[in-house]
């Protein structure tokens, strides 16, 4: 089953996926696979939002706007995938939403 973490920064977001390369993972644009070549995760563009109050509207939390959301998306339920877009999602310093 597919779930989804949400991370929301002041500042517009880079998150360089190559530095995952030191895990046996390959990258390709926005995704990420495991060595069997299993989807892993995908990271969305990230999205500003700047209409007040949209985030409490989505996710039930508010936030200053504007605010850039990006997600990220679990393919698999897995440790390793659950961790893997924890991991990703701390480097990007917003504040994290899941559904879980």
């Amino acid at each position: 089953m597919s779930r989804e973490l949400i991370v929301l920064t002041s500042e517009k977001p880079t998150l360089d996926l190559q530095v995952l390369a030191s895990l046996p993972l390959h990258v390709t644009g926005n995704y990420v696979f495991d060595a069997e070549d299993r989807l892993l995760l995908r990271v969305q563009e990230p999205v500003l939002i700047s209409v007040p109050g949209e985030t409490e509207r989505l996710l039930g939390i508010e936030s200053a706007t504007p605010v850039w959301w990006t997600e990220i998306h679990i393919a698999t339920a897995s440790p390793e995938a659950d961790h893997l877009a924890q991991r990703c999602a701390e480097t990007l310093d917003g504040t994290i939403w899941t559904a879980r």
